[in-house]
């Protein structure tokens, strides 16, 4: 039986905590993923305070991300400050109770001289957060990328990559909103298929990143459940919406709640 989560962005004035999280376990959303703001230096057990009163555990934790990390860096220097952050990054997941670090495997419009040396990049990353994982008890899960990302847009050939690295430390993450805006959302499930380890679903029209509740969008949620369901996936389905807490009490009802679990049921 499949699992819901919601993300939970930590330091942000904009997006107020336990509110939002509240709202989502009110609808019977068991699991967050943590996100916190890098100039706020919060720390675990600040996190933890601030969902200690919802009935919801943290189970991942959603990486640090920015121009200057990248995980596919042709610049060897660059690359291993990145290894170095995301090893600390795994030691803040563990505190916080988590399992699953979650991973940009390049930044957006950033310049590629060789593609095919990036992805060699890539490679050797997975390698050694491979060891790192090991050590710390957790996963990274490289997620699939809009399509100004040079590398991680190809849903097909980042879990292809993923898979090859034939590893349980390295898994790919599903995003629904960037597939969507890369091509066709079902299309893109069916290509991952059993690679699919973690999710992060929103929804938008097919060209801006706006991370809309599902429904409120383009995606066709129908086929990307059908299409989930022939995977035979049974992890979180984490929804990754940055709706504000009004428009989120106007939007989460149990109607969209019965009309989300049957499109992704298959149930009429």
């Amino acid at each position: 039986m499949m699992i819901y989560g919601t993300t939970g962005a930590f330091g942000f004035d904009d997006f107020p905590q336990p509110e939002v999280v509240g709202l989502y376990a009110a609808a019977g959303f068991e699991v967050v993923q943590a996100y916190r703001n890098p100039a706020k230096r919060l720390s675990a057990r600040d996190i933890l305070a601030t969902l200690a009163d919802l009935p919801v555990r943290v189970d991942s934790l959603h990486g640090i991300f920015g121009d200057d990390i990248d995980p596919s860096s042709e610049d060897e220097s660059a690359r291993r400050s990145t290894i170095d952050l995301y090893a600390r990054e795994a030691e803040f997941c563990r505190e916080l109770g988590g399992s699953l670090v979650v991973v940009h495997p390049c930044p957006a419009n950033v310049e590629v001289r060789d593609l095919e040396r990036k992805y060699g990049q890539l490679r050797r990353t997975f390698d050694e957060l491979a060891r790192v994982g090991e050590r710390q008890g957790v996963r990274f899960a490289f997620e699939n990328m809009p399509p100004y990302h040079p590398l991680g847009h190809d849903v097909e050939r980042l879990a292809r990559e993923v898979q090859a690295a034939s590893c349980e430390q390295i898994v790919f993450l599903i995003d629904t909103g960037h597939a969507h805006m890369t091509g066709d959302l079902a299309a893109a499930v069916r290509a991952a298929g059993p690679a699919i380890a973690y999710t992060h679903v929103h929804d938008n029209d097919g060209k801006n990143d706006t991370h809309r509740l599902p429904l409120t969008g383009t995606i066709d949620w129908p086929a990307f459940g059908t299409a989930l369901r022939n995977t035979r996936y049974k992890g979180v389905f984490l929804l990754e919406v940055f709706e504000s807490p009004s428009d989120l009490r106007r939007l989460l009802t149990p109607d969209w709640t019965r009309r989300m679990r049957a499109a992704l049921d298959g149930s009429p």
